[in-house]
């Protein structure tokens, strides 16, 4: 019986990460890595790595798309929003107040002609995050999305957001 145990713990990894691609929001279980900012140059630098490679995002080829530029606009919706998740300790990418990612962006006087918004709590590093994001359909597709120019990202605590747009 013991021979089967490596196989069944395998399948039991497998269909978590399966399960947890059709999520909205990605969660870690790692414990929170409190004293790290974000390394915006590393995040902006992973994107573009992943945008300049193309990938599947679930069972969809995205071929390489222009890399993004940061946008301070972006990370100060970011910020918000990673902020107000971490205080006020709710994960969601509806904030308390009832807005979305495109209400948060226009906040900051960003005015948007198209938006994304990747959330994720728990990981400890930069590229912890980007693995999941990848792994995740929803959260791959808007790092992929031609329909993108810019980034700005935050994490607050174990918090990580990403706000994308095109003006």
């Amino acid at each position: 019986m013991k021979s089967f145990r490596p196989l069944w713990l395998l399948c039991f990894f497998l269909a978590t990460i399966i399960s947890c691609t059709k999520q909205d929001s990605i969660i870690s279980n790692d414990p929170p890595d409190n004293n790290s900012a974000l390394n915006e140059t590393l995040m902006l630098q992973l994107v573009n790595e992943q945008r300049q490679q193309g990938c599947n995002c679930g069972s969809v080829y995205y071929p390489p798309v222009p890399p993004l530029t940061w946008n301070n606009l972006l990370e100060d919706a970011a910020l918000a929003h990673a902020t107000d998740m971490y205080e006020n300790n709710y994960f969601s990418h509806t904030g308390r107040d009832g807005s979305n990612a495109g209400d948060r962006i226009n906040r900051t006087g960003y005015f948007w002609r198209a938006y994304g918004e990747n959330i994720a709590k728990g990981y400890k590093t930069e590229q912890a995050v980007m693995d999941a994001w990848i792994l995740s359909e929803g959260h791959c597709k808007n790092i992929m999305s031609p329909n993108f120019r810019e980034l700005g990202a935050a994490k607050v605590n174990n918090y990580w957001v990403q706000e994308f747009g095109s003006r």
